[in-house]
């Protein structure tokens, strides 16, 4: 059994939200405004947003375990929280069916959170044994059906472009050779194969230590969650649902992520002049829907990583909505590759 470094992916056992000083000041909270916390998970974000002013929120997330905290915040704020049991990517339905049309203020946390992390029969870690499961919502295909059935091509294509392993080919035969012998079912078993695979090129890295199982985790990760086609649908028509002077906060925790929020909200606030496999057609809209309270994005102090280093790779970026006429036609990135890949599992 492989006994891997706890500073590898570090942090405590509890559910703290990142970034919490920084994220109430970003969004310029006010009393009778309504403010949408699209990544509910522990609740700590939107707990703080209800006790700094008097203000309304609408709480959403997926992952079924989070509903019996949002009963209990329910219970403390009855008139002023609503919770839904849905993906942050349904905020344009769920506002369609609301009173409210529009909010001031929309938090994305993105990512995963501690409370799915720390649960070993969740299987999101490679640290805690436990199946391969990785699901946010607990429907649709599992981490043991892609690394049990994916062919391996399509293997290494999402290893390599959802985790960024540039030892990807590598993976993705290791882990095909093993299961053709016994199923791949738990992930101790999983991170051993892939240590066993690739470890000594990690061993080799100067400075801070990353474990060689936490992309390829990562990446199985972001593919049967759909977590970047969450991002996508989500952001480029956000406007319409936007007040003036609103404000869309968004917490990433790796570059993938990362890159295509700031490549969207460059294009939504005019200033997108780069060129990147995540990046849209240039938008025709002339004037922009957005502009950057601040240009530069936040990163968390160095007490807030000693007290939870699971925040030390977290990125905050916000935009704030203009008076600019919302226009729908901001191309969507292109997922059909992706896809394809599921369609082998389905």
């Amino acid at each position: 059994m492989m006994i891997s470094r706890t500073s590898s992916t570090g942090g405590p056992s509890h559910h703290v939200p990142v970034m919490l000083r920084e994220v109430l000041d970003i969004l310029a909270l006010r009393g009778g405004n309504v403010y949408v916390d699209g990544t509910f998970g522990g609740g700590g974000h939107s707990k703080a947003i209800l006790d700094s002013c008097q203000c309304n929120l609408l709480a959403i997330d997926r992952d079924i375990k989070s509903i019996e905290i949002g009963k209990e915040l329910k219970e403390k704020f009855p008139k002023r929280i609503k919770f839904y049991n849905q993906s942050f990517s349904e905020i344009p339905d769920i506002l369609d069916q609301n009173l409210n049309k529009k909010v001031d203020g929309v938090l994305l946390d993105l990512g995963i959170s501690s409370l799915q992390l720390d649960n070993p029969k969740r299987g999101f870690s490679f640290q805690k044994d436990g199946p391969l499961d990785m699901r946010m919502a607990n429907k649709g295909i599992t981490a043991s059906d892609v690394v049990n059935k994916l062919k391996e091509e399509n293997l290494a294509i999402v290893i390599r472009d959802f985790g960024e392993e540039r030892h990807s080919k590598i993976v993705a035969k290791k882990i095909c050779e093993h299961r053709k012998n016994k199923k791949i079912e738990s992930t101790y078993q999983l991170s051993e194969i892939i240590e066993k695979s690739i470890g000594w090129s990690y061993r080799k890295q100067k400075g801070k230590y990353i474990h060689p199982s936490t992309r390829t985790f990562q990446a199985i990760r972001i593919l049967i969650n759909q977590e970047l086609e969450e991002i996508i649908s989500v952001l480029p028509n956000i406007a319409r649902y936007i007040n003036t002077e609103g404000r869309v906060v968004i917490i990433t925790f790796h570059s993938i992520e990362d890159r295509i929020v700031k490549n969207i909200f460059d294009d939504l606030t005019g200033q997108n002049m780069g060129v990147s496999r995540y990046y849209p057609e240039r938008s025709n809209i002339d004037e922009k829907l957005f502009m950057y309270p601040n240009k530069k994005f936040l990163k968390p102090t160095n007490s807030e990583i000693l007290e939870n280093p699971r925040s030390r790779s977290a990125k905050l970026r916000c935009i704030q909505r203009t008076k600019a006429i919302f226009r729908e036609n901001l191309d969507i990135y292109s997922t059909n590759k992706y896809d394809k890949i599921l369609s082998e599992l389905r």
